[in-house]
């Protein structure tokens, strides 16, 4: 992590080394164990450990807004490209912690955490 991440969080948002989100379920599978579409379907979501941002833009197209938050700032730069690559417009990642919410004034209607310690 950065000096500036660091400083930025604390000792909070500590991260352990991820497996490639390519070994975890497809977002739409995951999230059909949740309860499906309907769980995000027009909603402003916050996805707490966001790392690349796989499930954040898995649920994007059925959401109204999509934050994915991570301590991981190389998570971030990977999440926001996965974004670009996508299309996605409704999803904006950020660098902090659940300990540290930067939304001030936010409101978010389903807050998901998915493969996040």
């Amino acid at each position: 992590m950065s000096g500036a991440a660091a400083d930025l969080l604390g000792d909070v948002g500590k991260r352990l080394p991820a497996m490639s989100s390519a070994l975890r379920p497809a977002p739409l599978v995951e999230l059909r164990e949740w309860g499906g579409e309907e769980l995000v379907r027009g909603k402003r979501v916050l996805d707490l450990g966001c790392g690349d941002g796989r499930f954040a833009l898995g649920v994007a197209p059925f959401a109204a807004r999509v934050e994915g938050l991570d301590p991981d700032p190389d998570a971030i730069t990977a999440a926001k490209r996965n974004a670009r690559r996508s299309g996605s417009r409704n999803v904006r990642f950020a660098v902090g912690a659940a300990q540290h919410l930067p939304y001030r004034g936010a409101d978010f209607d389903v807050v998901i955490l998915s493969w996040t310690l």
